[in-house]
Order: structure tokens, then C-alpha cells, then sequence
């Protein structure tokens, strides 16, 4: 269902997006390839994400214990017919740790070797083998100690459950002052899944939190090049609403704009704009943040009766962001026991920026 605030300008009942297709999936998690979660058998992570309906999925095991020599994508459990699978691994150094993704296998082993040098030649190897290169948890445990400005290809955002065992909330606060700079950082989420025993499973499980990215094709490449882009958003759960931003630079009714995209040129003339909540639940609590450059620019407290949309003006002699946060009831949690409720922080799901004049030198 899509939900909106009428704002100015008609809009169609269904956004133009260019071709392709919406898929979820998790980005961060281990098997007992990995010496922390050996009670995690690649058979079980690969049968939940299975029927947690998931499209596509990438393990992430620790390099660190193996000096960079990866046993995971040889390990004949790590297949499915029903997912698009990754190749990935959680590079684990004593400066923080960073998930690389790849739609084809990747010498991981000279990427492990520069770990003890600047970042930068780590991202210009990840580069060079077509590597996606992702900081994970970065105030979190392990900070990431690196520096920001070293060509990160996207960063986590949410890891884990919203507010355990760190509080995201900061991890956002960081990716505004660093897309306030002139970054366009893709954001992604990750449920760092280590176990399937005990009751850690009950909240930090595959798919706690889903990243949902709009990809060209069901293939690695595609799922690939979608997080490259940006186009993505983050959900609390595997069946949790899926939230997308949109834009109508030219006010036609054709949102054709995608969360991700940059205007390079800004308009400096009113923009419109389109929240979707896919899965909205009628009874449903929602309050929908707008974020501009940091700061609350809308919020809306739903149910409302018309379209989600609002109109803003990116200026016409700098960069302008827009992205937006969905906080409400989260039925998954809510079946938990009492001392895990409060760890899900009510918080729904976010959106990556649209970006304007992000282009400009």
C-alpha cells in the first residue's frame, strides 16, 4: 500500500522508476566458518534467510583467525536455488571492521594483507577487484578507526536491532555530518547474526535489520551495483514495511528520481516529493521524519487519509539531501520476551538520501 500527505502537484498512483526489481536481503552475518559462531552451521543461516523470504544474501565470516584464507565460499551448504548469493567477508583488524561484497569470488587474502595500512590502498585494492567496500558497526564495539574519507563505498547504519548492542541512533548522527560534506555515502543495515542457540536468536537474527535495494536484475551484479548506487533502504525485520524515497524534479506526476540518485544540477525551483510505505498496516502507529541536510525538515504522525507527499525547494547554489526515517509500533518485537521490546527502539525503517548538486566540484 502507499500512504501520502498531499503536498503540491498531482501525482500518479504509482511512481515511474526505471526498470527492475525491489529484492532484501541481509549484509552482515556469520557461520561457523567464523571461530565466535560455531554454534551457527551454514546449513541453518542459509535455511532461515531461505524462509525468511529472502532474495539475496551474502556470509560475512571473521578473516582474521584464518589470515585472510576464506573457507566459507567453499563450503558446499553455501548455495541456494531460491537466493541470489554474494561473496563476502568481515575484514577484522585491530583499526575496525569492514564488509566486502563482490558478485564473483575475490582474492580476500590481498585485501587481509594491507590491513596493518592506510585506508586508502584498501579501498583502491577493493576497487581494483570490483569489491565493494563497507565499514562495519562504526561507533559500535570495534570503531572504525581508518578515517571516512578513504573511498568507502557505504557505510552500516543499523546493526543489529536498533538500540542493542549499540544505539544506531549515533551511527545516523555521524552519516549526516559525513554526507554534509559533500559525500554521497550509501547506507546499509546488518544483523551481525552469530548464533542460533540460547536467546540471542530471538532479536538478533537473519534479517534483524533487511536491507532492501532496487536492483536491474535478480543477479550479483545487479544487487552489486544497486548498494553501489545507493538505492536502498532498511527495514527492522524481513517482513517489516519497506520504505522508499522518490522525486519529481520537473512536477510532470512522474516520479522517476530514486532514493540514491544525485540531481547534479540543482533546480532551484520547488521539488516534489514522495514517501511510499510498502506493507503499511491500517492500524498501524507511524511517524515519518523527513531529514534535509541533517536537520527535521516535515514529520508526519499517520494514519492519514491521502498520498504521502511534500514539496521543497533544493538550492539552486549548494547541495541538498533528503532522506527519510519511519518510527512506529513493530509487531516482531512486540512478540518477544519484555526484556528485548525496548531493544527495536520503535523504529521502523530508513531511506538513503536523494541528493542535489552532490556533483558540484
Amino acid at each position: 500500500m502507499v500512504l501520502s500527505a498531499c503536498g503540491g502537484g498531482d501525482v500518479l498512483d504509482t511512481p515511474v522508476p526505471p526498470e527492475g526489481v525491489w529484492m532484501k536481503g541481509d549484509l552482515h552475518l556469520h557461520s561457523d566458518h567464523s571461530s565466535d559462531a560455531l554454534d551457527n552451521p551454514m546449513t541453518a543461516i542459509i535455511g532461515q534467510a531461505e524462509d525468511r523470504g529472502m532474495d539475496y544474501f551474502v556470509v560475512t565470516d571473521h578473516d582474521n583467525h584464518v589470515d585472510g584464507q576464506l573457507t566459507t565460499w567453499d563450503d558446499p551448504a553455501y548455495r541456494s536455488d531460491r537466493m541470489v548469493l554474494l561473496y563476502g567477508a568481515e575484514w577484522t583488524t585491530a583499526k575496525g571492521h569492514a564488509n566486502f561484497f563482490a558478485p564473483t569470488r575475490y582474492d580476500h587474502g590481498a585485501l587481509y594483507a594491507l590491513r596493518e595500512g592506510e585506508g586508502v590502498a584498501i579501498a583502491q585494492e577493493a576497487d581494483r577487484q570490483g569489491a565493494h567496500f563497507s565499514a562495519n558497526h562504526p561507533l559500535n564495539g570495534d570503531p572504525w578507526e581508518y578515517g571516512f574519507d578513504i573511498g568507502l563505498d557505504s557505510l552500516e547504519v543499523w546493526n543489529a536491532l536498533f538500540r542493542f548492542p549499540g544505539d544506531n541512533r549515533q551511527v545516523l548522527a555521524l552519516w549526516d555530518q559525513l554526507l554534509a560534506t559533500g559525500r554521497r555515502l550509501p547506507g546499509r543495515g546488518g544483523s551481525d547474526c552469530h548464533h542460533q542457540q540460547g536467546i540471542e536468536p530471538l532479536g538478533l537474527n537473519v534479517g534483524t535489520p533487511t536491507t532492501w535495494v532496487y536492483a536491474a536484475s535478480r543477479s550479483p551484479d545487479a544487487v552489486v551495483a544497486a548498494l553501489d548506487a545507493g538505492r536502498a533502504s532498511v527495514s527492522y525485520a524481513p517482513d517489516a514495511e519497506r520504505i522508499a524515497l522518490w522525486a519529481d524534479v520537473d512536477r510532470d506526476g512522474r516520479y522517476e528520481t530514486l532514493m540514491g540518485d544525485n540531481v547534479a544540477v540543482a533546480p532551484g525551483t520547488p521539488v516534489d516529493f514522495r514517501i511510499d510505505i510498502e506493507g503499511f498496516r491500517a492500524l498501524g502507529t507511524y511517524t515519518v521524519t523527513v531529514i534535509k541536510n541533517g536537520a527535521v525538515l516535515q514529520r508526519f504522525r499517520l494514519p492519514l487519509s491521502a498520498p504521502l507527499t511534500f514539496t521543497d525547494t533544493p538550492a539552486a547554489d549548494g547541495r541538498s539531501y533528503y532522506r527519510v526515517e519511519v518510527e512506529g509500533n513493530t509487531p516482531d518485537a512486540e512478540t518477544l520476551p519484555a526484556q528485548l521490546v525496548g531493544f527495536y527502539g520503535r523504529f521502523i525503517g530508513l531511506t538513503n538520501p536523494i541528493y542535489f548538486g552532490f556533483d558540484r566540484p
